[in-house]
């Protein structure tokens, strides 16, 4: 599970930025790691640099967990719900995103889903964990909402990000009949990122992080 912050301030050039670099191998359609094809690579490569080269993301870093679902008691810790869980997977994130930026307020906007979870209870929670922990700010989750991610870029770009560590966690890089084309996308996010071990953590910090969250047992 990922997410990019950026400020507010950047976010429309961000966009537009986005929008020139799909060109013109990708005029149309949503952007996702699921989708990524040797006829798609340059314009998915280009998304990427820019994410990491132009100024237009200069305030933006990327931060994901990963979690060995194999390990989740639904049951014992979430009521028997998977969409509970889930939620408290988006929660550890956002809170960490609230952690790392002590002076910021925040708009989260998760990509849409079928769920009986809705987005301002987990809002909620989230100022209530904040407040907890003895986080001064008022209400630093300001909004949360579900959005598109066919209509925003944004979570299309965290999509691919997000795809390329699972693609090297899960060893699907190794299988017999591998995509050549995630092969060379993952490999260079990954390098771009300055990440040589994905089974590890990274810095808690920085413009590239990955975080593997320990269970509770």
């Amino acid at each position: 599970m990922g997410g990019i912050g950026i400020e507010a301030s950047h976010t429309n050039a961000a966009l537009s930025c986005l929008a020139r670099e799909r060109l013109p191998h990708l005029p149309h359609g949503e952007m996702k790691w699921g989708k990524v094809s040797t006829a798609k690579l340059p314009a998915y490569g280009r998304t990427v640099r820019a994410f990491f080269d132009d100024q237009t993301f200069a305030t933006a870093h990327f931060h994901c967990l990963v979690v060995d679902t194999h390990g989740l008691d639904h049951r014992r810790h979430n009521q028997g719900s998977r969409e509970i869980g889930f939620n408290k997977e988006i929660y550890q994130l956002a809170t960490k995103f609230a952690r790392l930026y002590p002076s910021r307020v925040f708009h989260v906007y998760p990509d849409g889903r079928d769920t009986n979870q809705k987005p301002e209870d987990l809002r909620l929670i989230l100022n209530r964990g904040r407040a907890k922990a003895g986080d001064r700010r008022d209400w630093p989750f300001r909004r949360c909402q579900f959005r598109d991610s066919g209509k925003v870029p944004l979570l299309q770009l965290v999509d691919l990000l997000t795809g390329a560590v699972a693609w090297c966690v899960n060893g699907h890089a190794s299988a017999p009949d591998a995509s050549d084309a995630k092969k060379k996308l993952s490999a260079y996010i990954l390098k771009r990122a300055g990440v040589t071990n994905c089974a590890a953590d990274t810095a808690m910090n920085g413009k590239f992080t990955i975080w593997h969250r320990q269970l509770r047992r």
